[in-house]
């Protein structure tokens, strides 16, 4: 029998200020996971590529999951998380994010 898991996704996606490198920004997240337990799984990645016709791209991407809201509220909330993003800021020309539910299969 096949269940439904539900996953609560996180995205963030951002481009970096000209006075920033990118290679930076993505070390810097990259330490979120190894102190923020409540992280389900994560994906981080720099843009490879031209812009193209379709605009201007993204520098980069942290695709994160969580169990639950509750969960995500605790990640954005931690003092760890907020410290990071402090130093993120200054170092990002704009930024975007999105939330969903994000339903799969689990045997």
């Amino acid at each position: 029998m096949t269940r439904r898991s539900v996953l609560i996704r996180h995205i963030f996606m951002w481009q970096t200020a000209e006075s920033a490198d990118n290679s930076t920004v993505l070390d810097l997240l990259t330490q979120l996971s190894d102190h923020l337990s409540m992280i389900r799984s994560w994906e981080l990645g720099g843009h490879s590529g031209e812009p193209n016709d379709n605009g201007d791209p993204w520098d980069g991407v942290l695709i994160t999951d969580f169990a639950t809201w509750d969960d995500l509220e605790a990640y954005s909330t931690d003092p760890f998380h907020e410290k990071i993003v402090q130093q993120l800021l200054p170092m990002v020309r704009s930024r975007a994010v999105v939330d969903f539910v994000r339903e799969g299969e689990q045997n």
